[in-house]
This record gives structure tokens, C-alpha cells and sequence, in this order.
């Protein structure tokens, strides 16, 4: 019989191969209809049957691409060693990699789902903080907000369910006996070729001459949809790449080819670019400055249709009563990132500082080092441990005198937790900050973070049911967060106006400034607007402090200017990367894929298209180009060579020429 003849055997595995393929497809399209099913609320109301079509005929090409990666070894294995009649072998190989498939696809498709329920993205730089948070903690948000048994049920019941289809499909003959029919003169190589012309398609996801890749995912005109279409094997790809495109000390500059660099920068160092000269003090120097960056503190909360909620009730009076730049964005989506762009003053390019440790000379752009220049002593408060993203150390080298963390408090910190309930922070704060010492204290809070372990409801939060919200703003609610969540954001706004009310009779002579750390990463609906997920506050409430709006675009970078010029002297130098928001000349805030303008929030996606946001007009709009994006590049070639490369310029430039 012809099963028994090598080429039997070789149509008997080819078959295999394709059930292989065949099945590792249809899995990858089942996981996004129900990544889709699961998020669904994400999706646009325009949405329909056509987009989701889209995105899973262009799905299909990049799991093409995945599942090739697993089939070539097997298929070139068959190719080679079939003349020998090793089929034993190429069997084995291919058994083993169908399991390896269902295992590892299972795994990183459940993974990709709770990502994308935190993060509301594929796998990207966030991945990989954690290398560097607090591992316990971690996971103790994963064990309490991410359903760990549900999970673990899931793998086992899919990996078990993907293995028995094969080894149920193993000896079936359907394929098979399809091929075996084909008989012409020379039918073997045509079968041979054909097969591998496929292969080469498979493995490209495109039979044109452009392959599947990124750049060409955004194939709907809905946002969350263009999210399902790179599958999660390349999706992690992607994010590893990326981090090795930044994060590289011998890799060249990804925003500007060095030669452009130096013939922009003529300058020796960095510094010599940054230097400014403040114009004179505008308000009387406070002899307390407390700059508080709160975890996951939005801004919407201040938004005037969202103001009924009484979410942002203290941070709202303290921004009547002082000046509120309405028109603000956060340095990155991460707290450590967003924390050292703020101290440092170097804005966030994708590459975590923290990390670097001591390979170049601490940041003269330092806040911590330029206010003591002013006279203040520096003090750092954190409501977790100093060992988290090594941010004592960070601090220190950079010229923070004094650290407190969550270890300092009576009882001390739990190991696990992300940190002390910020009124406890705040007692800290109060506790050790002198009366009679002039003093810049940054502040980082915890308690606005998953798990969410306070208890809220004992703190007075008013919400028990969303039929307890106040019915002009009940109808912008649909689930987007939980009621827990709504209460910690709640819990956090009611520390800082408890603190501020205790602080001011202490330190009658003190500035206090708000911002946040980044988007909460949670909306009260699943449809936020882009400016709604990426805006922060920024609130300057003390004595001497002026009551206004400014509408000044803005962002973290501007903060340690903007005080330095309403506190120091006329002709006092220092670094900055960026520009005073009561310099009316600025033009646009910046941050990491992001620029403000007055009327614009503009996001730049890589490889994707560029999406607007029209701040008048609340419309979103997708361009190719804008010239705004040369000086956000700008901006982040000169943050990263600074962070990279150290102060020096042209020297370091031509040692690697």
C-alpha cells in the first residue's frame, strides 16, 4: 500500500503539518472573537460586523506568522530527513511542538487578556517593570485583582482540551486522503513545492510583497479593534524589541542619527542647551514647598461635567483657590518613569533611569540638586519600600538628604503591600518635615492602586450602589471601574485635602503642588476620550500663590521650572528640560508619544497613525504627518543621549563613529 512507502509516509505527515496549522489558526481566531466578546464595551458604538471582519481577515496573517514559527522545524526536519526514512523522528519533533504550541499559546493568550484588562494594550514596556517592582506585591495584586484560579482553571481545562484534539486527529486520514489522490506525472514536486510556497506566504502573512507587520494593523476605524490584530506572540516581540531599541547603552540614538544630533546641538555638554536664567521671584519664597505626585491620579475627576461625582472635591477647592493648569499631560503611563522625569527633570524617552544606577554623574537638571542651590533641604516621603525600582538609591544620588518610607511608620510597612494608606503617609509627612528649615518635600502616595486595600466605606465614601450617584452624572457610568475603585480615588482626593488642612496651620509660610503620576489606567465608562485617559492635574495652592486658570500647555518637565521661576532670585541659573508654564510663549506640552497644544492632544502610536484629539471641539481624527512631531523628537534624542551618554556631546558622538 502506498501509506506504507516513504512517500506514503511523507503525505501521512505533510497532512499532520497541515491539521497543525489549520488548528493553530483557529485557535488564535477564537482567542481574538473572544478577546473582542470579553472587551467589547471598548468598541465604538459605530462599530459593526464589517470592522470586526476587518480585524480578523488581517488577524488571520499574523497568526499566520505565529503558527509557522512553530511548523518550521517539523516541515524542514520532514524535508530533510523523509529520504532516510526517519519518520519516527520527524513524528516525535512534531508531537512535541503541537504540545509546546498548546502550551505556550494557552499561556500567553490568557496572560495578553489580563494585560490588556490593566493596561488596555498588547504587551509593551510596561512588561517590564515588573523586573524591577516589588515581586511580593505583585503578587498580591495579581492573587486579589486578577482572578488566579479562573486563570489557572482556564489553562488547564484549554491545554488539556488542545491536546486531546490532536492526539484525536492524529491518526485521521481526511487530509490525507485527499493528497494521496493527487497523481500526475511529477506530482510529488509539485506537492513538494507547492507546500513550501505556502510556507514562505505562511510565514510572511501576506502572498504580496509586503509582509504582516506592524505598521499595517490599523486596518479598523475603531481603536480598540486595531488593538486585537497583532497576535500575542508577535505583540510580545514587538514590546522586546522596542525595550532593546531604548534601552541599548551601546545602541545608537532611535530618536535622531547621530550626525543630525551634533549638527542640531553644536554645544560641548547637554547642560550648555538646558541652561536658563530665572527672571525674578513672582510670589514670596515659601520657606515649605511640598510637591505631592499622587499614584493614578487623573485628571478628569476636575472636569467640569464630572465634578457632581465629588470624587475630587479637596483638590478641586484647593484649585479655585490657587492656580490650575487645566491643560496638562503626565511624562509617561508609569509611576516610576513619571516620578523620575519630574525629580530628574529629563523627560521620559522609554528608558526606566532607575535602572541605570550610577553610569553617568547624578542629573544636574535635578530638582532635588537646584533647589538646594536655593537654600532648601530635600526630603523624600514614599509610602512604600525604598527598594521598589530601587528609587532610595535613585533619590539619594540625585540629592535627596532625607528618605522616609512606609518602614518608618509605627507598625511599619506589610511586606506585599504597595505601600502605607496615604493619610499615614501624609502623619508622616507632618512628623518630620521642620517647622523651621526651609524645605522642598516630594511626596509619592500608594493607597489609588490595585488591590485597593483600604476600606473605604469606613472613611465615609458615599457610593454603596451606583444608584447612590448623584443622577446628572449617572449616565456617564457603565462599569468602566468598579465602585472600589471609584472609592480609592475618592479615599486618595480626602487624604490630601485632610493633610493640606493640618499642614497649613503648621507650616503657615508653605506652597503646596499636586499632580499625578500617570492615568489611572481606569474610566468610569469603557469610551474615555484620548484626552480624558492621558491628562493629569497640576494644582499650585499656597501663600502668595495666585488664583487662576492657566491654560499654558504643559507637563511633568514643567513643573520644576515653573517653581523655580516663581521662587528664585533674578539671574539665578539652572537646567531644565523644559519651560516655566507662565512663559506665554510656550507651544505645546510634551511627553512620552504625546504633544499638547493649546486646542490639540496628539498621540503618536509606533508604526501607526497619528490620532488627534481636538480639545474645542471634542472630535478625534487620525493624520500621516504633523511637523510637531520634529520636536518631540528633538526633545527625546536630547533626553536620551543626556540619560545614555552622559552630559558630553560631541566627544561621545564621535567615539562611536
Amino acid at each position: 500500500m502506498q501509506s506504507n512507502t516513504k512517500w506514503g509516509k511523507f503525505i501521512k505527515e505533510l497532512s499532520n503539518l497541515f491539521f497543525f496549522w489549520f488548528f493553530g489558526v483557529l485557535f488564535f481566531t477564537v482567542f481574538r472573537v473572544i478577546f473582542i466578546a470579553v472587551f467589547q464595551e471598548k468598541m465604538s458604538h459605530a462599530a459593526g460586523f464589517n470592522e470586526i471582519a476587518k480585524v480578523l481577515f488581517a488577524g488571520f496573517k499574523f497568526d499566520c506568522t505565529a503558527v509557522a514559527y512553530f511548523i518550521i522545524i517539523p516541515f524542514l526536519l520532514l524535508l530533510v530527513l523523509s529520504p532516510f526514512n526517519l519518520f519516527n523522528a520527524i513524528k516525535t519533533t512534531r508531537k512535541v511542538l503541537q504540545y509546546l504550541f498548546v502550551i505556550l499559546s494557552t499561556i500567553i493568550c490568557v496572560v495578553s487578556i489580563n494585560y490588556f484588562k490593566e493596561y488596555n494594550n498588547q504587551f509593551n514596556n510596561f512588561m517590564f517593570l515588573a523586573l524591577y517592582d516589588d515581586q511580593k506585591a505583585v503578587l498580591k495584586t495579581v492573587v486579589e485583582d486578577f482572578n488566579p484560579i479562573l486563570n489557572l482553571i482556564s489553562l488547564i481545562v484549554i491545554i488539556a482540551v488542545g491536546i486531546l484534539i490532536f492526539k484525536a486527529f492524529e491518526n485521521k486520514n481526511f487530509i490525507n486522503s485527499k493528497l494521496s489522490k493527487i497523481h500526475f506525472k511529477g506530482s510529488q514536486f509539485v506537492i513538494i513545492l507547492v507546500t513550501l510556497l505556502l510556507f514562505v506566504i505562511g510565514i510572511r502573512g501576506s502572498a504580496s510583497t509586503v509582509p504582516a507587520i506592524r505598521k499595517w494593523a490599523g486596518v479598523s476605524k475603531d481603536e480598540f479593534l486595531n488593538k486585537t490584530v497583532v497576535n500575542p506572540f508577535r505583540s510580545l516581540k514587538y514590546a522586546i524589541k522596542d525595550f532593546n531599541d531604548l534601552n541599548l547603552l551601546d545602541g545608537n540614538n532611535p530618536f535622531m542619527p547621530n550626525g543630525d544630533f551634533e549638527n542640531l546641538f553644536t554645544q560641548e555638554k547637554i547642560t550648555d542647551v538646558l541652561l536658563k536664567k530665572a527672571k525674578g521671584a513672582t510670589i514670596e519664597k515659601p520657606k515649605q514647598i511640598f510637591l505631592v505626585i499622587m499614584e493614578s491620579y487623573d485628571s478628569w475627576p476636575l472636569m467640569e461635567k464630572y465634578l457632581p461625582f465629588n470624587l475630587s472635591s479637596n483638590l478641586n477647592s484647593l484649585a479655585k483657590k490657587g492656580t490650575n493648569f487645566t491643560n496638562f499631560i503626565p511624562a509617561s503611563n508609569s509611576t516610576f518613569n513619571s516620578f523620575g522625569s519630574i525629580t530628574t527633570n529629563v523627560p521620559y524617552c522609554g528608558v526606566n533611569i532607575g535602572t541605570l544606577g550610577a553610569i553617568n554623574e547624578p542629573f544636574k537638571t535635578s530638582i532635588f540638586n537646584q533647589f538646594k542651590k536655593l537654600g532648601y533641604e530635600i526630603n523624600f516621603y514614599y509610602g512604600g519600600f525604598l527598594s521598589w525600582q530601587k528609587i532610595g538609591e535613585f533619590t539619594t544620588y540625585n540629592g535627596v538628604e532625607r528618605s522616609f518610607s512606609g518602614v518608618d511608620v509605627e507598625g511599619g510597612l506589610a511586606s506585599g503591600s504597595w505601600g502605607v494608606e496615604d493619610e499615614v503617609l501624609f502623619n508622616m509627612v507632618l512628623k518630620n518635615t521642620d517647622t523651621t528649615k526651609y524645605s522642598l518635600n516630594v511626596i509619592l502616595t500608594t493607597s489609588y492602586h490595585p488591590p485597593y486595600t483600604v476600606d473605604v466605606y469606613s472613611k465615609g465614601f458615599p457610593y454603596k450602589t451606583i444608584d447612590d450617584f448623584p443622577k446628572e452624572v449617572s449616565k456617564y457610568y457603565d462599569n468602566g471601574m468598579t465602585l472600589d475603585a471609584l472609592g480609592h480615588l475618592w479615599y486618595s482626593d480626602k487624604a490630601i485635602g485632610d493633610f493640606v488642612t493640618k499642614a497649613e496651620n503648621r507650616y503657615p509660610e508653605s506652597v503646596f503642588c499636586f499632580t499625578g503620576d500617570h492615568y489611572g489606567r481606569r474610566f468610569i465608562n469603557h469610551q474615555p476620550s484620548l484626552y480624558e485617559k492621558s491628562s493629569v492635574p497640576f494644582v499650585v495652592y499656597g501663600k502668595s500663590v495666585q488664583k487662576q486658570v492657566n491654560t499654558t500647555p504643559g507637563s511633568h518637565i514643567d513643573i520644576m521650572p515653573t517653581l523655580i521661576e516663581m521662587i528664585a532670585p533674578e539671574g539665578f541659573e539652572y537646567y531644565s528640560f523644559g519651560t516655566s508654564l507662565f512663559d506665554e510663549k510656550i507651544k505645546y506640552g510634551i511627553g512620552f508619544c504625546k504633544i499638547l497644544t493649546s486646542n490639540e492632544l496628539l498621540y503618536f502610536p509606533k508604526d501607526k497613525q497619528i490620532e488627534t484629539f481636538d480639545l474645542i471641539s471634542k472630535k478625534k481624527n487620525y493624520i500621516d504627518e504633523t511637523s510637531l512631531k520634529e520636536h518631540a523628537d528633538k526633545l527625546m534624542a536630547l533626553s536620551w543621549h543626556y540619560i545614555m551618554k552622559g552630559d558630553h556631546i560631541k566627544e561621545k558622538i564621535e567615539s562611536q563613529q
